[in-house]
Order: structure tokens, then C-alpha cells, then sequence
């Protein structure tokens, strides 16, 4: 499965060459079997600490995704959580459906961790390519994810919890229709506008 998981990676790296050419089959996915699906993923490396998973999976509404693009956000976000807490704690996974009220709706994926949270003037840095905050990262993660999540027309956030906790709090808003892939930005490589 990881063997798998590297070569989707690098296929997705492709991708910000040749969007068009590369552009992932577009499923209608149950958000909530998908975040099952990625927790056996990260099993082995939740299994070397000592955090708690809280599921809160309500979603109902299917969301329009690549299935190999999708596991890779929500893979890329559940092993930010997990090293952001080191010496364990509490990774929390939501799902919900949105509507924004003029037709469009969907589902929305929230993973919180219990971790230090995210310091002063790193949330509006994390998406962009090469920033980092971790000693061994290379800083795409984040700024790939984003990119995946644009292209189908939905929107990643990031900030700190609002619950009185500490802990840093990532928002993946998913559009129930697929879009089709959207044109490559020419500034910075990256899909959408």
C-alpha cells in the first residue's frame, strides 16, 4: 500500500506539469469511508504513539473527488496531526455537511489535533510550496493538498482551535458535484486561479 501511496505521489507531482493530461478520474466518495480508509494508512504510525482518535463522523452528503487525490489530502493532514504531537495527546476527525445557501453544498472534513497549535504568522505561510516548520519536511505537502482541493473547486483552512484547547485545527471544504479540473495558474503552477 505505501509503495502504491509514493507512486500516486509522484504521479501527482506530474501533474502540476500537465494538469490536463494527468487529471484524476472524478468519483462521488463517502467522505466518511474515506477517513476510515486513510486512518488504516496511518495506522502504523498512530500505533508508535500515544494518541487518542476521536471519529465524529456525521457527513451524509457524497462528495466529487479523485479517490487516490482525496486519501492523499486527508493522508498529508491525519501525519501534520500525528507529528504534531509527539508526546500524544488527542487527534479529533470531523466530518459535517455545509450549504452555503445559493445551491451549492457539500461536506467539510475537520482534523484537530491537541498539539501546540500553530504560532503567530504560520497559518497564512503553511500553503505555500517550500515552507515548512518541521526539521525534515521538504514544505509541499500542504501546498499540493491545496492545490487537489482547488481543483475540484473546494478550500482548505488552517488555524488554531477555538475551543479554549490547544491544538491546531485543519478545515477541507468538499463540493458535493465534481467540477472538472480547473486551468493551471501561470504565477505559480498551481491549478485554479
Amino acid at each position: 500500500e505505501q509503495v502504491e501511496r509514493m507512486r500516486l505521489i509522484v504521479t501527482q507531482l506530474l501533474q502540476y506539469a500537465r494538469p490536463t493530461e494527468y487529471a484524476g478520474y472524478v468519483e462521488t466518495l463517502d467522505l466518511n469511508q474515506t477517513v476510515r480508509d486513510c486512518l488504516v494508512l496511518v495506522a502504523h504510525l498512530l500505533a508508535q504513539t500515544r494518541i487518542d482518535v476521536v471519529r465524529d463522523l456525521q457527513a451524509t452528503q457524497r462528495v466529487g473527488f479523485n479517490r487516490q487525490e482525496l486519501q492523499q489530502v486527508t493522508i498529508n493532514l491525519l501525519i501534520n496531526a500525528i507529528q504534531a504531537m509527539p508526546q500524544g495527546g488527542t487527534l479529533h476527525l470531523i466530518t459535517r455537511d455545509w450549504t452555503d445557501g445559493q445551491g451549492a453544498h457539500g461536506a467539510v472534513l475537520r482534523v484537530q489535533d491537541s498539539g501546540p497549535g500553530l504560532a503567530p504568522g504560520v497559518a497564512e505561510r503553511l500553503f505555500r510550496p517550500f515552507f515548512t516548520t518541521k526539521n525534515d519536511g521538504n514544505g509541499l505537502g500542504l501546498w499540493i493538498s491545496l492545490g487537489l482541493v482547488e481543483r475540484y473547486g473546494g478550500a482548505i483552512s488552517a488555524g488554531n482551535r477555538e475551543d479554549g484547547q490547544s491544538g491546531a485545527v485543519f478545515g477541507v471544504r468538499l463540493l458535493t458535484e465534481p467540477q472538472a479540473p480547473a486551468a493551471v495558474n501561470t504565477r505559480d503552477g498551481r491549478p485554479g486561479g
